[in-house]
């Protein structure tokens, strides 16, 4: 066949040599690892996990005052407002519980597959520059993406705090009385008019909410990482399966057989994956449909005042929380999916001869072709983390949106 009839493709990795990086060495960054140290000790290779328990105790604030927000929850069901603010914050910690839930239930699970990362990033930077090159780059989209998310979620985290000043200040300016407010609306047993009993419930809530930002920044980073790894996994396959050469149609099968043996390492780990996060992705767009319908609600009432921004701000950190997953997860389909045409754009008919050997090859990238035409999808159990899911959560939280006004 004549290499010029062949349709092309433009190729994902046009621009690797424009990189010049040193080769990473591991899947997560320095302030992810420093994040779930907070929780404990994932990344040593030390197996015991409470050597520093105090590092937990922001989560087990948030589970103890979780009943009380739940009371406010129940005080408010007549409000539409309040009980829309009060079921914010119980979603939040219901969150914040699950994902601390399964990073304790998958912690080994975790470290083997983090120990897998590190394995094949080193093995394949290894093996030449432009390897190396690739992981780098999606390395440094990946820190960007998690910079991104971070500081949205800590701009979240300390409006939240500063909030509840902010709404007793107003309200001391325009009545000349003030009620004390906390970063969670919570309905305590004790009087929060006692200056002393206030400080320690507002001490006490904005303590617990960093229980809710250290295992999402941590879970929802680290997937980041990880998938950003996966597609630069099948770049390289893609990479060495577009410049494969062999002098013989042994050296070309040995060859090929290296590519596919990486492909399906990378598969098998993007399977790993899944199984880790699928719970995790189906809560997490179960709750962000929820807390985003909320949200909106409160924004829209609350737009030309000082909440305003607060509720825009939580309300960005959702979406974006939301957007890592299917902006990863649709990465993923594509870059695995786009190894059937790099097999296609291949020199595969320049290193083929006559024979049976010959036949062996062909059928051994057709197969290939076929497996990877589907691609590998990121699921949350019942729907897949793609784009289009990121879409209909948007649409359907705009719908109870809608449905809220109404009562109000």
């Amino acid at each position: 066949m004549d290499s010029s009839c062949k349709c092309r493709r433009p190729s994902p990795l046009g621009s690797i040599q424009e990189l010049q990086q040193p080769a990473p060495s591991a899947p997560v960054t320095g302030w992810q690892k420093a994040t779930m140290h907070s929780l404990f000790d994932l990344f040593t290779d030390n197996r015991e996990m409470w050597k520093r328990p105090y590092r937990a105790m922001n989560v087990f604030g948030i589970a103890a005052i979780f009943p009380f927000i739940l009371a406010a929850v129940l005080h408010n069901w007549k409000n539409v407002m309040q009980l829309a603010d009060a079921m914010v914050a119980l979603l939040i910690t219901i969150l914040g519980l699950f994902k601390f839930s399964m990073i304790l239930y998958l912690r080994r699970d975790f470290k083997r597959l983090i120990d897998k990362f590190r394995l094949l990033m080193s093995n394949e930077a290894d093996q030449g520059e432009e390897y190396a090159e690739i992981l780098n780059a999606a390395n440094k989209q990946d820190q960007r993406m998690c910079t991104l998310f971070r500081t949205c979620f800590l701009l979240a985290w300390a409006l939240n705090s500063v909030l509840p000043f902010v709404r007793m200040g107003f309200s001391y300016w325009q009545s000349g009385h003030a009620e004390p407010e906390l970063p969670f609306p919570c309905l305590f047993p004790w009087n929060i008019h006692i200056i002393r009993n206030y400080v320690l419930s507002f001490v006490w809530s904005a303590f617990a909410s960093t229980g809710v930002v250290l295992p999402a920044v941590s879970l929802d980073t680290i997937f980041c990482s990880f998938t950003s790894n996966l597609c630069a996994f099948f770049k390289i396959a893609q990479y060495k399966v577009v410049r494969f050469r062999g002098g013989s149609l042994k050296e070309s099968q040995a060859t090929l057989n290296k590519v596919f043996a990486l492909y399906q390492t990378s598969l098998d780990m993007c399977s790993d994956l899944n199984q880790c996060y699928q719970p995790i992705i189906c809560a997490q767009f179960f709750i962000s449909s929820l807390q985003l319908c909320m949200l909106g609600y409160l924004f829209s009432i609350t737009f030309a005042q000082s909440e305003g921004v607060y509720y825009a701000s939580f309300i960005a950190t959702i979406i974006i929380q939301a957007y890592i997953y299917c902006y990863c997860g649709e990465n993923l389909k594509t870059e695995s999916a786009t190894f059937e045409w790099a097999i296609y754009d291949s020199p595969w008919h320049e290193s083929l001869g006559a024979g049976g050997a010959s036949t062996s090859i062909c059928r051994s990238l057709l197969i290939s072709m076929m497996r990877a035409h589907r691609g590998f999808r990121i699921t949350g159990y019942f729907f897949e983390a793609n784009m289009e899911a990121f879409s209909s959560i948007v649409r359907t939280a705009m719908s109870y949106i809608t449905m809220l006004r109404s009562f109000s």
